[in-house]
């Protein structure tokens, strides 16, 4: 007999647990669950199903090479999964079923829904870790109690790293005898056509390995200097490849430490700089699987949900199609409008901006960028929205509120960010990219609201929350 092995965000061969395990074992099949309903109640937007679907089609071909099969299912709604995979595992003649963990509360009551199917069709189950680099639960305080605070956790994180997160798994062992028969994929999921975002982001594992030797042979050094610069390519590029898990966090800390001479809280500054990084991913991670209600549209700290936010469709409108009057708030939305990404400087920037400048709620925020952020990841995108709204784990504290004009003055201090995305500003003056409310610029909107009056709106809600 043998194995289903069950693709979810880990759309790799290699340093893939479940796939190497069950080989060791012996004969598997592979399956990938298309849940397009549920996927749109979760807020994932075109470009996220487009990559995906694009590292699908990559997925297979490398599967194929393996001489495994990959079967595709549709399955409108995380609910309909259980009964499903029972049937395919009997009907393929198979005998377990091996996959790796997610941790967002909808996805572990599916996973959980999943064993209990099998267990009761005498089919066995193998749960992996993947998607971390240390698993969720295993780095706690001297209490026993999951950590709220970033450096702390990177503390600790730190002391218990090892070997085995240090050592990636190699590629599985390739399957003899014929290919079983696969599935014909689609060349859309719901509307979401492949070639959405290949030119920016093309799919696939080898693109994923590709992207990482390229950073640490070389942006890696200057990460420290210039990640923050959104007219540099100073980034690794690589945040869409591990949100659905064509690289696993692992493969990007055992190359990043190999080029850090073993080093891994200290040695280059660039790369301990993108560690950290990594350990961020990680601790998010662990917030949201230990954490449950965090995923059920909740502040982590209850009573943030008690602000006064307002309501306002205009001002909401403004923020969504980058007419603020805040010309780098306005380049960063619309560089996500057109190509799915954002500089994370910039995602810090527009966040802080919706939820203390215009006082709006961070959870349209944060459904407007799963919707259009080709590496939209809850755990992510939910970490980075509370820490910017004050509402988090070791969120930024209430009255830190950036100022987007000194902002651009500090990282885009050229402008040349601001007019690649932002034309109405191409022959404005520098100081007016600096400064529109006291050189107003023909063309571009005037700001929608005063930095001074929406900063001590905002200290005013959050203090009244305080008292």
């Amino acid at each position: 007999m043998g194995t289903l092995i069950w693709f979810r965000n880990d759309l790799r061969l290699q340093d893939n647990p479940a796939l190497y395990h069950a080989r060791e074992r012996g004969n598997v099949v592979a399956v990938f669950f298309i849940c397009e309903d549920q996927w749109r109640d979760h807020d994932v937007g075109d470009n996220r199903l487009a990559f995906l679907l694009d590292c699908l089609h990559h997925l297979k071909r490398d599967l194929h090479n393996h001489r495994i099969a990959l079967r595709v299912e549709h399955a409108a709604w995380f609910a309909e999964v259980p009964d499903r995979i029972v049937g395919l595992a009997r009907s393929l003649n198979l005998d377990r079923v091996a996959f790796n963990e997610e941790y967002p509360l909808n996805e572990k009551k599916r996973d959980s829904r999943v064993i209990r199917a099998c267990n009761a069709a005498d089919i066995a189950t193998d749960v992996y870790h993947a998607g971390t680099i240390l698993p969720p639960g295993s780095v706690l305080t001297g209490n026993g109690d999951p950590y709220t605070v970033y450096s702390p956790f990177k503390r600790r994180w730190l002391s218990q790293v090892g070997g085995d997160a240090l050592e990636p798994l190699g590629l599985p062992r390739r399957q003899k005898g014929q290919v079983g028969e696969s599935s014909t994929l689609p060349e859309r999921i719901d509307g979401a056509d492949r070639g959405r975002v290949t030119n920016d982001f093309p799919g696939g594992e080898a693109e994923a390995q590709s992207r990482l030797a390229d950073f640490i042979a070389g942006p890696s050094r200057s990460y420290g200097d210039d990640r923050d610069f959104p007219d540099l390519n100073g980034t690794s590029a690589l945040s869409a490849y591990l949100s659905v898990g064509a690289i696993s966090p692992r493969q990007c800390l055992s190359k990043a430490v190999a080029a850090n001479r073993g080093r891994i809280g200290d040695g280059d500054p660039g790369i301990s700089t993108w560690i950290s990084e990594l350990i961020w991913r990680d601790f998010y991670r662990h917030v949201i699987a230990l954490f449950p209600h965090v995923s059920c549209g909740q502040a982590f700290r209850p009573k943030a949900d008690q602000v006064a936010w307002r309501h306002s469709t205009t001002d909401l409108a403004a923020w969504q199609q980058g007419l603020t009057g805040y010309p780098l708030v306005d380049a960063g939305m619309r560089q996500l409008n057109e190509t799915g990404w954002m500089h994370n400087r910039l995602r810090m920037v527009t966040a802080m901006f919706l939820s203390k400048h215009l006082l709006l709620d961070w959870r349209l925020g944060e459904r407007y960028f799963m919707n259009k952020l080709v590496d939209g990841d809850f755990a992510a995108n939910n970490g980075g929205w509370q820490w910017s709204a004050s509402t988090g784990t070791d969120a930024a504290p209430y009255f830190r509120i950036f100022n987007p004009n000194t902002q651009a003055k500090r990282f885009d201090p050229e402008g040349r960010f601001i007019r690649r995305w932002v034309p109405e500003l191409e022959e404005a003056p520098l100081r007016n990219l600096f400064n529109p409310q006291k050189y107003p610029t023909d063309g571009y909107p005037k700001p929608i609201v005063d930095h001074s009056a929406a900063r001590q709106r905002a200290l005013d809600a959050f203090k009244a929350l305080k008292s």
